[in-house]
């Protein structure tokens, strides 16, 4: 599968590389969404929005199913957004 990786805005870019260095750049680790709100400095919502985006580029995703009576979001990220990151890296 070939995937094009469109420009990310600083924002975006800002919430992969907190995930990225959250998981330790692992693709199995879980990264709860309070860590990766509480590291942008950024609103609740505006991380929100960012992580769908993530998710809808195929460069993150949320774990499901949510842990038992989880009030919370865990995510992940996915080989193509460590493949992302390191092709912003070279621009």
């Amino acid at each position: 599968m070939i995937i094009t990786v469109m420009s990310m805005s600083p924002g975006l870019r800002n919430v992969l590389d907190i995930l990225a260095e959250l998981a330790h750049n692992d693709t199995e680790t879980d990264v709860s969404e309070s860590n990766i709100i509480s590291q942008s400095g950024l609103p609740k919502s505006e991380v929100q929005i960012y992580l769908n985006e993530l998710e809808s580029r195929r460069l993150a995703e949320e774990v499901r199913p949510r842990p038992s009576g989880a009030d919370f979001r865990l995510w992940r990220i996915k080989k193509q957004g460590l493949e992302a990151l390191e092709d912003q890296d070279l621009k």
